[in-house]
């Protein structure tokens, strides 16, 4: 696990444009760092059990196993991680499926750099003060948020 200022980071897309834009947004920020990057759901399972990430931010489509079924292994491991999925194709129904799996956050790439900061900022709010570790964030993404239409 990480410091208390310092959140460790996975990446998981088997685009190379997401994870240097993931990387740009990371060395811009003080308060995260990356320990990993996977190309698909089999090599994060490994790279997740190795590098034990505090949060995983994994695209929703990849191939062999998906963003929704690597979420469901990850949240099923003691001392999961947080786990955000992003997508280009952000609609209500993935949001839904993403939730259903265990995501505690959902975001559309176009929107990452900003919504991942707000995302970040409920984080570190509702952990302020614990001692018991890392929780995700006490409520959902924001009806009203810009990453997926409401139905």
């Amino acid at each position: 696990m990480a410091s208390a200022e310092s959140l460790s980071v996975l990446v998981v897309d088997e685009s190379e444009a997401f994870l240097s834009s993931a990387r740009h947004w990371i060395e811009s920020r003080r308060d995260v760092h990356l320990v990993g990057t996977a190309r698909s759901g089999s090599s994060a399972l490994d790279a997740a059990a190795e590098l034990s990430p505090d949060l995983v931010i994994v695209e929703a489509v990849l191939p062999g196993i998906d963003g929704f079924r690597l979420t469901r292994a990850l949240k099923s491991r003691a001392n999961a991680p947080l786990v955000v999925i992003v997508t280009f194709h952000a609609s209500a129904a993935a949001r839904d499926e993403a939730f259903a799996a265990g995501a505690d956050g959902f975001l559309a790439k176009g929107n990452f750099s900003d919504e991942v900061d707000a995302f970040l900022e409920i984080w570190k709010t509702d952990r302020l003060g614990r001692a018991d570790g890392v929780k995700p964030p006490a409520r959902p993404a924001r009806r009203e948020s810009r990453t997926a239409p409401d139905p």
